[in-house]
């Protein structure tokens, strides 16, 4: 049995149909690309998955147990967390306050706010943020913002990371240090589901690639796959970029 089943998806507002029977799966340990022009459905699916919008139709099944209908709160003690598109952390909480959160009330939450304070200091330090503990979040720059981001959702224990476009807006040094982070992540056998516009850090990261076009999988495969599929290229990548 897949490690997280996604089976006939479908998600309207109104007359429009934001997910229209989207299915694919993932293994355990695999990182799966979710890509596709903008407005195609991707963040609706992230949303669908982890609670924050119900379901039209459809099913999803983690680790052999269906989540439909859970509330999104008890997504995190089932192993499930996620980053933002844009970045929301409690701009009036210190960086380490901002990952107790996800410590806390994450899967295996901490026994008290010491070992909380601990293990998130932890997480910071895997981030890269380990002498931001104490400035608030309001202070950070976007690039550390998201890895603040990145830090809450690891603290929480997760078993399936879902991350929603963590490279946009950086630089390239930037988003070649965020691939470095992801692959590092993804070698605690951490699953990753990721949205990602960057094309060159999708391929280099998964290890299949799902494509969505107005909601509708449009196509399924390898990052060689994907990248010569003509549906793709006329949909997405373009002629001169693929």
């Amino acid at each position: 049995m897949p490690f997280l089943q996604v089976e006939g998806l479908c998600k309207s507002f109104g007359g429009l149909k934001a997910v229209n029977n989207v299915t694919f799966d993932v293994a355990e340990g695999q990182i799966i690309g979710l890509i596709g022009p903008n407005g195609s459905g991707k963040t609706t699916t992230l949303n669908l998955l982890t609670g924050f919008l119900k379901p039209t139709a459809g099913a999803v099944t983690f680790k052999g147990e269906n989540i439909i209908g859970r509330p999104r709160s008890q997504m995190c003690p089932k192993g499930i967390a996620r980053t933002f598109q844009i970045v929301k952390p409690f701009l009036g909480l210190t960086a380490l306050e901002n990952v107790m959160v996800g410590k806390v009330y994450g899967r295996d939450s901490a026994k008290s706010l010491k070992a909380a304070a601990e293990e998130s200091r932890e997480a910071l330090t895997r981030v890269g943020l380990a002498d931001k503990a104490r400035m608030l979040a309001k202070d950070l720059t976007l690039m550390q913002r998201k890895r603040l981001e990145l830090a809450r959702a690891l603290a929480a224990k997760p078993q399936l990371l879902l991350l929603d476009e963590l490279m946009a807006g950086l630089n390239p040094k930037e988003a070649d240090d965020a691939c470095a982070l992801i692959q590092q992540i993804r070698q605690s056998k951490i699953t990753i589901l990721m949205v990602e516009h960057i094309v060159k850090a999708i391929c280099a990261l998964s290890d299949r690639i799902v494509v969505l076009n107005m909601g509708e999988k449009i196509a399924e495969g390898t990052p060689d796959e994907i990248i010569c599929n003509p549906q793709v290229i006329d949909v997405y990548l373009g002629r001169a970029h693929a």
